[in-house]
């Protein structure tokens, strides 16, 4: 089984991606997907929360692999009432989504507080795009200062952090502190982020002083997000590729199974068969 933990359907600043565009992208080699809508991210699409989440949850029932996040608007409300009201009556989403660096609104902005506080209430996991250390939005120094306030919430470092490798070796003294202070809840994911850094990510976490934390690691592609992602091919060899590096690293056919899919699966609570 294989988990795809970022994906994305909709119309917006990164192009045009219906569900079916997606789901021929990402082909049989993947189980479930989790999946948000970017039309609820740009807001030249003028769709608000719930109808861009409904829109995202019609299309999750339509195509149960897709598993839905709901995205939130943080930079155009004033609270998270209608995120509240959306998974009072829609038990589908697994997690909430955020996008800072796009939306413009830094990450340790208090309009975060309630959005996180709804998330504590349902206790859900939410996935924030990590962008460059340097970053005055999305930078994981942001995102773990306000994840140091919600410390019970699980916070995913989308992208670990975007970029170079000095982004990624910031982001995991973040995390290493996060575990060993007890200070937050964080994990990454490691879309956009090469074999040789994922595994820096992984040694690290491996080792950390309270021990093995490498379930706070999950595959994942951002697909459709960038050209490499919209061909079948190239979605394919880079799956294998991390696959195939991961394995010849560490030798280690459990660790693989955590990273492709069962830590995403403890982490959103997703029922595998069997």
């Amino acid at each position: 089984m294989i988990i795809d933990a970022h994906t994305h359907i909709g119309n917006s600043f990164w192009g045009q991606f219906s569900p079916e565009f997606l789901l021929d992208i990402i082909g049989d080699s993947i189980d479930i997907a989790i999946c948000s809508n970017l039309e609820g991210i740009d807001s030249f699409t003028g769709k608000d929360e719930l109808e861009c989440n409904l829109d995202m949850l019609n299309a999750c029932k339509k195509y149960p692999k897709l598993k839905p996040l709901a995205v939130c608007e943080v930079d155009r409300t004033e609270n998270a009432d209608k995120i509240r009201q959306l998974l009072s009556k829609h038990k589908e989403f697994v997690g909430l989504k955020f996008h800072p660096e796009f939306t413009k609104l830094a990450a340790d902005s208090d309009r975060y507080d309630d959005y996180l506080k709804t998330a504590q209430e349902y206790k859900m996991p939410c996935l924030y795009h990590s962008g460059h250390i340097k970053s005055r939005f999305s930078s994981p120094e942001l995102i773990y200062k306000k994840a140091k306030k919600f410390p019970e919430v699980p916070i995913i470092l989308g992208h670990l952090s975007t970029t170079t490798r000095d982004c990624h070796e910031r982001a995991i003294e973040i995390m290493l502190e996060s575990i060993e202070k007890e200070t937050a809840t964080l994990y990454a994911d490691v879309s956009w982020v090469g074999v040789e850094d994922s595994i820096m990510l992984i040694e690290k976490l491996k080792n950390t002083k309270k021990g093995d934390f490498t379930d706070r690691i999950l595959w994942a592609s951002d697909a459709p997000v960038g050209d490499f992602n919209q061909r079948k091919d190239l979605y394919k060899s880079n799956l294998e590729e991390f696959k195939m590096g991961i394995l010849e690293h560490f030798k280690d056919e459990e660790l693989l199974s955590n990273l492709m899919y069962k830590n995403v699966a403890k982490l959103f609570k997703l029922p595998l068969a069997g």
